[in-house]
């Protein structure tokens, strides 16, 4: 819709840049406020938001590029090259390999720093869905990336023909999957601050928000656009693509220790 929100002279502006900077600095400020309630120091929040921005891009990049290896054949530099088509940066990202490089990442740093990883997972965890919130509005429906299949109702959206989803379906109305996605992560944000008012055991804000998201993408998936090869199978209505392979295994592991926590608690 717009994906550039003004420009001076070779500056410009982005709406996904911006909106990826007003979720990090609002998610640290967040993550800081929530810190001393779980004993993590502010300066360790401060250095993960750093290893996990990385390791968000990293992961995201990957997954796209297993998501697009024919796009890559032959040119695999460009899975990496920031500088195409005369512009600079990296087009192309898939977030749900960005969410588990980013929790491996996690785990790893409290390992070495010898920090309680549940306690920072409680910390931090919140944070994740307020910045699915505001990137997908901000970002993802202003740039008319990540954008839904065709429909016939009333909700349906047609994005501008010069863009991302309106080169690919001109004229069309589609699901606003980007919409969908950034009200979940603002409800999931709201609903998971609400359960966490009150002290719990280790680990229960950090497994509830990945079960949540996991439910969340998927849900969100049903309405958005994917290419054929992308999507291994259908049954009725339902498609099911390789991140739900990623969310299936994510889910299996956030439930478990979940419902282990609530047991071993009572």
């Amino acid at each position: 819709m717009y994906p550039v929100l003004f420009k001076i002279g070779a500056f410009e502006l982005r709406s996904y840049g911006l909106a990826l900077a007003i979720s990090v600095a609002l998610g640290i400020w967040i993550a800081m406020k929530r810190a001393h309630r779980f004993g993590i120091k502010k300066e360790t929040i401060l250095d993960l938001a750093v290893i996990i921005m990385l390791a968000a891009i990293v992961g995201s990049r990957f997954w796209y590029v297993v998501y697009h290896i024919d796009e890559f054949r032959g040119q695999w530099l460009n899975t990496i090259n920031p500088f195409q088509n005369g512009t600079i940066g990296i087009a192309g990202l898939s977030m749900v390999g960005g969410v588990v490089l980013a929790i491996i990442s996690a785990l790893v740093y409290a390992k070495t720093k010898k920090i309680n990883f549940l306690n920072l997972g409680d910390t931090m965890a919140p944070v994740f869905l307020l910045g699915e919130g505001i990137v997908r509005l901000g970002g993802c429906f202003l740039n008319g990336c990540c954008f839904g299949r065709p429909t016939k109702n009333f909700l349906g959206i047609v994005f501008p023909p010069e863009g991302v989803a309106g080169s690919v379906f001109p004229h069309t109305h589609l699901w606003p999957a980007q919409l969908f996605a950034s009200a979940l992560g603002f409800i999931g944000f709201a609903l998971v601050l609400w359960l966490d008012r009150k002290p719990n055991f280790s680990g229960f804000t950090f497994w509830l928000v990945f079960c949540y998201y996991c439910i969340d993408r998927f849900v969100v998936d049903q309405f958005r656009y994917y290419e054929t090869p992308q999507v291994l199978a259908t049954l009725g209505p339902i498609t099911f693509n390789a991140n739900h392979l990623l969310l299936l295994g994510l889910f299996l592991i956030s439930g478990y220790f979940l419902i282990r926590g609530w047991r071993q608690r009572r």
